[in-house]
């Protein structure tokens, strides 16, 4: 009789684990719904027929996403030169410099197209969400997306004040300095305001020269993004929003527009290739 009560308390406290873990289990593998504009409307992440990676700001923040070469590393067939701003997708992307040509990967800023991808490479303190659609996208994107395209949806303005500054110190004397402002003007109007700046001084080549024109390449960066932004509701059925981007760089090696190659001043005895290897007496191209 004792050896039945035993066996009856075991066998309780096995059903209460076994249920204490399947809720555990359950609650661990909840997945957060995810609304995308894909195909330009909002529906969930699971509901739309297209090869998508969407990274909201904060998985951005949490995972450490702040340029387009971040990017690379999280999407499956995308590839990115930060200097020369050439994107492809499975292999079908831009192969020359001419922003004037169509590339084969559109990229769309809060629906506004645009032959480069710079903006993409935004912080997260600008960007909402970023949604890269992988393989032909013409239905609904146009013939410059065979290889695919990206989407870019900013942050808006806020109906509360909101702010919020950020800054950061890296190797290479790189300083990173960040900052938004949001709120109402009246009930009807909100604005908000952003800025970045971004400055390396120190290449990865050190330039060894005593003419005070020669500095360090490779990796040398210096960036300025703005944006302002106005929300205006003028009836339940009628609303507008407003942008204005300035963007402004001047990088040696380091960015969008940047020499690819690096020069001891004032005599040209190698070049870095865009393979970052160092190719001896080679000239600019």
């Amino acid at each position: 009789m004792r050896f039945r009560h035993h066996l009856l308390a075991s066998s309780t406290l096995l059903v209460a684990t076994l249920v204490g873990a399947a809720a555990q289990a359950q609650s661990v593998n909840t997945i957060e719904e995810l609304v995308v504009t894909a195909e330009k409307r909002e529906a969930s992440l699971q509901d739309v027929p297209v090869a998508i990676s969407a990274f909201t700001a904060e998985k951005r923040d949490l995972v450490g996403i702040n340029t387009v070469q971040d990017m690379t590393n999280f999407t499956p067939g995308l590839q990115y030169s930060t200097q020369t701003d050439r994107i492809s997708l499975r292999g079908v992307g831009r192969l020359n410099n001419s922003h004037a040509a169509d590339s084969s990967v559109a990229v769309y800023s809060d629906g506004i197209y645009s032959t480069s991808t710079v903006q993409a490479g935004e912080t997260p303190i600008f960007i909402e969400r970023l949604e890269v659609l992988r393989g032909p996208q013409g239905t609904l994107y146009g013939r410059n997306s065979i290889g695919g395209a990206i989407n870019i949806v900013s942050r808006r303005p806020t109906e509360e004040w909101y702010g919020e500054v950020r800054g950061t110190y890296q190797n290479y004397n790189r300083r990173l300095l960040e900052g938004a402002i949001s709120g109402p003007i009246t009930d009807w109007m909100q604005f908000r305001l952003v800025g970045n700046w971004d400055k390396q001084t120190k290449g990865w080549f050190e330039n060894i020269s005593t003419d005070p024109d020669a500095r360090d390449e490779g990796g040398v960066i210096d960036t300025t993004f703005f944006e302002g932004q106005l929300a205006i509701q003028f009836s339940d059925r009628l609303e507008t929003w407003l942008k204005v981007s300035l963007i402004h760089w001047d990088n040696g090696g380091g960015g969008p527009g940047s020499r690819s190659s690096w020069a001891p001043f004032p005599y040209n005895t190698a070049q870095q290739s865009q393979a970052n290897n160092l190719v001896p007496n080679a000239g600019f191209a």
